[in-house]
């Protein structure tokens, strides 16, 4: 089962009004109170005329187009901290995410928008959190009557914002919502929960499985995150083998593009890092993570560029949700509760359909380090990697304290600071760290 995507004509215009929406109503972070200024703006469009029930599905796909911008975004960065990536830029711009040495003032991770070239994290997640939560508040104020499809695009709207709190919490130190109190990793990822239990109870309203199964792994990772991994196996198990949901990506406009691509096939801007180079299993190519030499270098004129044919073209789809990260979850599960057999039964049908030689076993703690990397492999560059990093406290080379190739030294493997655009322009957290 894979989602279906949307016309290309229609995302252009769902994004255009997404866009307008969000500088109408709402910022990131507080730049003053706009509703004390009494101009007369015949010129402008009021955000009351365009958040509408008729709208609706406009709205949503509003949603949609600013996570799939943010979720490539973020592919690119946590991939550049984790060691998926490596960067082969001639500017500093993208060196302190490859160097582990994010820092609060960094605009390029904490306000970079999703059409900038070098990528930003925080802010276009945060946009894209708040145009699914908008969404989904204006549809549960709305009736089926105004509303056709209403249940769907609240299951819709909720899912996209709920990936979007767990991007932030699988990555951020930090983070807070709608002007919010900051809130931890753990705190964000109880608020993707929430999201993903509204999506389910209402794709399971419209009957629509495929948006169940969206919201089932959603939760699923949402209570990963949180240690429940009870909880998690249940999800996670309800979900069927075969199920893929794909985000979307297009030549033009630039928001559009899938950023992956773009940064290892054209611009040269990044390297698959040497440690996912060459992956074999049992003396064979392990065909999960395929690596070719690009036969140049990056544009530092140095580092050689390494692609990945897993997204072959800018309009590649990227999975968000798929059965595979269904079945690794219950595998973890199954070692956490004892029965090491489940795990490797699991890891073993992962292995026949990618048409690689079975995993043998081992003790309890083999299997477990064997779950983290099938992780690794089966999930390259679906932006799970720095989540696990994190996670599983997994040790990344070079170590930090060895010298970076660009100048100063690598840094710690931790968590993303709160951005001090956020810090400085809340009002209900403020001050410096």
């Amino acid at each position: 089962m894979t989602r279906e995507t949307s016309p290309r004509r229609r995302h252009r215009t769902a994004q255009r009004l997404g866009s307008l929406i969000l500088v109408l109503t709402t910022g990131v972070a507080a730049c003053g109170d706009v509703t004390s200024l009494k101009q007369d703006a015949p010129s402008r469009v009021l955000a009351g005329d365009l958040l509408k029930p008729q709208n609706a599905a406009l709205l949503v796909d509003g949603a949609i187009g600013d996570f799939e911008c943010a979720y490539a975004n973020y592919i690119v960065a946590t991939g550049l901290i984790s060691d998926e990536l490596a960067d082969a830029q001639l500017g500093a711009s993208g060196w302190d995410y490859d160097r582990r040495t994010a820092f609060p003032a960094w605009p390029t991770y904490s306000s970079n928008g999703c059409s900038v070239q070098f990528v930003g994290l925080y802010t276009p997640l945060s946009v894209a959190r708040f145009q699914g939560d908008q969404a989904a508040r204006l549809l549960q104020g709305w009736t089926d009557q105004e509303v056709p499809k209403r249940p769907e695009l609240i299951a819709t709207a909720s899912a996209y914002a709920g990936y979007s709190l767990v991007l932030l919490a699988e990555s951020m130190c930090s983070a807070a919502i709608d002007l919010g109190p900051e809130l931890t990793s753990k705190q964000l990822a109880a608020e993707a929960e929430t999201r993903f239990t509204r999506a389910l109870e209402a794709a399971s309203a419209a009957s629509k499985p495929d948006l169940v199964s969206l919201a089932r792994l959603g939760r699923a990772r949402a209570r990963l995150d949180q240690g429940n991994l009870t909880g998690a196996a249940e999800d996670a198990a309800a979900v069927p083998d075969g199920f893929v949901w794909n985000a979307t990506y297009a030549a033009t406009p630039t928001r559009r593009e899938n950023r992956v691509y773009t940064q290892l096939w054209r611009d040269n801007f990044a390297t698959v890092d040497p440690s996912f180079r060459g992956l074999t299993w049992a003396g064979a190519p392990d065909p999960r993570v395929t690596v070719i030499d690009g036969g140049t270098n990056g544009q530092d004129g140095v580092t050689r560029v390494f692609r990945t044919t897993k997204y072959p073209s800018i309009d590649a789809p990227i999975p968000i949700a798929r059965s595979a990260e269904a079945r690794l979850i219950e595998a973890e599960a199954a070692v956490a509760s004892g029965n090491v057999q489940r795990a490797v039964d699991i890891i073993n049908a992962l292995h026949a359909a990618a048409g690689i030689a079975p995993y043998a076993g081992g003790t309890a703690a083999e299997v477990k380090a064997q779950v983290i990397e099938e992780r690794r492999r089966e999930l390259f560059l679906e932006g799970h990697r720095f989540g696990d990093v994190l996670r599983y406290g997994v040790e990344l080379q070079p170590a930090a304290g060895t010298p970076f190739k660009q100048g100063g030294l690598y840094g710690p493997t931790t968590c993303l600071p709160l951005p001090d655009i956020e810090r400085n322009n809340n009002p209900n957290i403020g001050g410096k760290a």
